[in-house]
C-alpha cells in the first residue's frame, strides 16, 4: 500500500468518523427537542384540564404543573408518549357567606326542626341547634380563602407520524395511592366530582339526615349505656382545631426527602433497614411528639414509629382537636401496647376501637364528611385478605349545590391537600368519631 493511499484512506476514515458522531449528535439533539416539545404540550394539556374541572366550584385558579422524572422517566417510543407530572395548584372556592346562609342543606336542617318543633324536647331542639351551628362555621370556614391542593398525574398520547401529539388520544390518570404505591386511575372517573344533586335534592338530604340523627341519638340515649345526645356536639371534638394541626404537622414532601427506620422483621427475627420515601420530619410536632435515633449493630436510625407514622400523626390531630382521652387511647401509650393493642399508632387497632367506642353518629357517605373526618386506606393483601393499611385525615371539605370535594392530609408518606374521589374502592371512608361517655 503507497504512502498516498494510506493517508487517503486515513483521512477518509477520520471523515466518516467525524460525520458519523454529528449525526448521532444531530440525531440526539432532534430526540431531546421533541422530547421537550412533547412534555410542554402534555403539561398544557394537564393544566388545562385541570382548570376546567375545578372551574364548577372555584375561581382564581393557578396551577403549576412540573416533570415528576423522580417517579417514572419520560417515554416516547412505539408511537406513543409517556409522562407523570406534579400539579400544585391554588383556588378560592366560590361560595360567598350569602350563600351559606341560603344553603339548601341547612335549610333542609330548619324545616325539619320547625316541622317537628312541638314534639321534639329541649334537648333535642338543642341538639338540632348544634347541628346546625357545626354544618355553618364549616362552610363558613372555607369562605373567600384561598385552597391549595396537589396530585400527581400521568398524562398518555398518541404520536402522530409527523412527531406531533395526536390530541384526540390523550388520557389522564390520577395516583390515588398518595404518594404510595403507584396506583393510576382514570382522572376523569376519579379525579372528577361525580355527585350532582338539585337545590330540592339537598333540601331533602338535609331533613334527612338530621332526622337520622336525632332518631339514632336519642333511641340509642334509652339504652343500657346512657349518653348526653348533645355532647355529640358541644365542647369537645373542635374539627377546625384538628384540620389546623393536621396541615401544620405535614408537608407536601418531596422524593428526596426520605429517612431510614430500624424496623422489626419477625420472618427474620431481627431488626432491618428500611426507608421512608416522601418523609420531610421537619414540619413534625418533634417537640411534644418525639421519635429518637436507634442503634443496632453499630448503625444508626429512627426508631420504626417514624416509618409508620400514620396513625400516630392522626391521634396527634384528633387529640390537638379535643377528642377525649381514656385509658387505652392516650399519648402516654403511643410507644406501648394495651392488652396487645396499639391504639394509638396503629392503624387497625385504632379504628376498630373509635368505632366501638366513640361511636360513628353519621353516615359514611362521602357527602357527608367534613373537615377533621378521617379516610382510611384499605387493599386485599397478597393472600386475599382484606386489610387497612393506612389512614389520613380530611383537611379540606368543599360541598355547596351537590358538587362534593374533599381533600387529605397524611404521614407516610407526608402530604397535604390531596383530593380523594366519592368512589374510589381504596377508601373506607369513616366520618369522625365522637365521644360517648
Amino acid at each position: 500500500m503507497n504512502t498516498k493511499f494510506r493517508m487517503f484512506l486515513t483521512v477518509f476514515i477520520v471523515l466518516v468518523c467525524i460525520f458519523s458522531t454529528l449525526k448521532i449528535v444531530h440525531t440526539s439533539g432532534q430526540e431531546e427537542v421533541k422530547q421537550d416539545l412533547v412534555v410542554t404540550e402534555l403539561s398544557n394539556i394537564l393544566r388545562d384540564w385541570y382548570c376546567g374541572v375545578r372551574s364548577t366550584g372555584f375561581k382564581n385558579i393557578t396551577v403549576n404543573v412540573s416533570l415528576a422524572e423522580d417517579i417514572q422517566p419520560v417515554k416516547i417510543e412505539d408511537g406513543k408518549a409517556e409522562a407523570v407530572f406534579y400539579v400544585k395548584a391554588a383556588m378560592i372556592p366560590k361560595t360567598t357567606l350569602e350563600e351559606v346562609s341560603q344553603s339548601p342543606l341547612l335549610k333542609g336542617i330548619q324545616r325539619y326542626l320547625n316541622e317537628n318543633r312541638t314534639k321534639l324536647t329541649p334537648g333535642q331542639i338543642k341538639t338540632v341547634g348544634l347541628a346546625i351551628k357545626e354544618r355553618t362555621d364549616s362552610l363558613k370556614s372555607i369562605v373567600g380563602k384561598l385552597h391549595e391542593e396537589n396530585g400527581t398525574f400521568k398524562v398518555v398520547c398518541g404520536i402522530t407520524s409527523e412527531g406531533t401529539i395526536d390530541k384526540n388520544s390523550v388520557k389522564i390518570f390520577y395516583d390515588v395511592s398518595a404518594k404510595g404505591e403507584l396506583n393510576w386511575e382514570d382522572a376523569n372517573n376519579s379525579f372528577v366530582s361525580s355527585i350532582f344533586a338539585s337545590y330540592e335534592e339537598e333540601e331533602r338530604r338535609g331533613y334527612s339526615e338530621i332526622k337520622d340523627l336525632i332518631e339514632k341519638l336519642y333511641s340509642l340515649n334509652t339504652s343500657a349505656n346512657l349518653i348526653s345526645p348533645n355532647s355529640v356536639y358541644q365542647n369537645l371534638y373542635n374539627r377546625i382545631n384538628a384540620r389546623y394541626y393536621a396541615d401544620l404537622h405535614t408537608s407536601e414532601a418531596s422524593s428526596n426527602k426520605v429517612i431510614t427506620c430500624w424496623v422489626w422483621d419477625p420472618t427474620q427475627n431481627k431488626y432491618v433497614e428500611e426507608d421512608s420515601s416522601f418523609t420531610d420530619m421537619s414540619y413534625w410536632n418533634n417537640l411534644q411528639y418525639p421519635l429518637l435515633p436507634v442503634t443496632v449493630n453499630g448503625k444508626t436510625h429512627y426508631e420504626q414509629l417514624a416509618c409508620y407514622n400514620c396513625a400516630d400523626y392522626v391521634s396527634q390531630a384528633m387529640y390537638y382537636g379535643g377528642m377525649q382521652t381514656d385509658s387505652n387511647w392516650n399519648p402516654s401509650n403511643r410507644k406501648r401496647s394495651v392488652g396487645g393493642k396499639w391504639y394509638w399508632s396503629f392503624v387497625p387497632d385504632l379504628t376498630d376501637y373509635m368505632k366501638d367506642t366513640r361511636h360513628d353518629w353519621t353516615s359514611c357517605l362521602y357527602n357527608n364528611l367534613d373537615i377533621g373526618d378521617i379516610a382510611v386506606f384499605w387493599r386485599y393483601n397478597k393472600y386475599g385478605k382484606f386489610e387497612r393499611y393506612h389512614v389520613a385525615m380530611d383537611d379540606y371539605s368543599y360541598g355547596y349545590y351537590g358538587v362534593y370535594y374533599n381533600y387529605f392530609a397524611a404521614h407516610t408518606n407526608d402530604v397535604r391537600g390531596q383530593y380523594y374521589d366519592s368512589s374510589s374502592k381504596y377508601l373506607y371512608k369513616v366520618s369522625c368519631w365522637r365521644f360517648a361517655p
